[in-house]
């Protein structure tokens, strides 16, 4: 049970685009597939809102205990480094609040941020264990099934996010990362890697270490990543307005038949 929760690799291993990152990411790709596909039928199921958004709450807040639970028993908490205070951490659980709550208005932040942590972690993750430890599965949990469930809440229960929505979540992206800052430069912490980049973002971008301000780095990412996240709810949004279009039309066609 103490090899199961550590991070020490057991039989599988994780290599970055080796099969386990592939497979987390094409699993993730095929579930965002098939809820946008299947999202008309998906939202005919009575369970679809409510009970499907507390479902995603507790799950993901149950992920947490069990990944700090266990590092509390054996003494290998460290409150320098395991305070929930990394991005993915902080943004998850705004999100765990929007869906026992059903709050739009917050949806319209967390929405950028469920990008802005998830998907570099996706794309390059730091991790080496496989799927017989449970840091595998947290880290999926925490990052693939947070990125699914929040274009769940966009493609299902339909929370609109607007254009003016991207320079308020990106001011309060900025706040959060203002606050951090103050609190790694008071205790010494490295949250939201502020301070030092992981050492294999370093060796994957060598030209990273020429420009050592990684707060600089972080934040023209979080510009590019909220910007592609926009871009997604722009398509989406003209996707919607083409149906509504579409399906004003054959209503008022129906009418003016039944008159005739």
């Amino acid at each position: 049970m103490k090899e199961f929760f550590g991070e020490v690799p057991g039989i599988f291993h994780f290599h970055l685009f080796g099969f386990w990152h592939i497979l987390m990411t094409l699993v993730m790709l095929l579930a965002i597939f098939l809820i946008y596909k299947k999202r008309n039928e998906i939202r005919k199921w009575k369970y679809h809102d409510k009970p499907v958004r507390y479902f995603i709450a507790i799950f993901m807040f149950l992920n947490m205990v069990v990944y700090y639970v266990p590092m509390i028993i054996m003494g290998t908490w460290d409150v320098r480094v395991h305070l929930p205070f990394h991005l993915c951490f902080i943004s998850g659980g705004l999100f765990m609040i929007t869906m026992l709550t059903g709050n739009r208005k917050l949806f319209k932040r967390v929405y950028f941020l469920s990008f802005l942590g998830p998907l570099p972690a996706i794309l390059f993750p730091d991790l080496i264990c496989g799927p017989d430890r449970f840091i595998f599965w947290q880290f999926f949990i925490s990052h693939h099934f947070f990125l699914t469930a929040s274009l769940y809440t966009l493609f299902v229960l339909d929370y609109k996010i607007e254009k003016e929505d991207l320079p308020k979540a990106l001011l309060f992206a900025f706040g959060i990362f203002g606050i951090m800052f103050i609190y790694n430069h008071i205790f010494g912490t490295n949250y939201i890697m502020m301070n030092k980049l992981p050492d294999h973002m370093l060796k994957l971008f060598p030209f990273l270490t020429y420009f050592d301000h990684p707060i600089i780095w972080l934040m023209l990412t979080g510009f590019l990543v909220f910007y592609l996240a926009y871009l997604l709810t722009k398509w989406w949004n003209k996707t919607n307005e083409k149906v509504t279009i579409k399906a004003s039309s054959k209503r008022k066609k129906i009418t003016v038949e039944k008159q005739k």
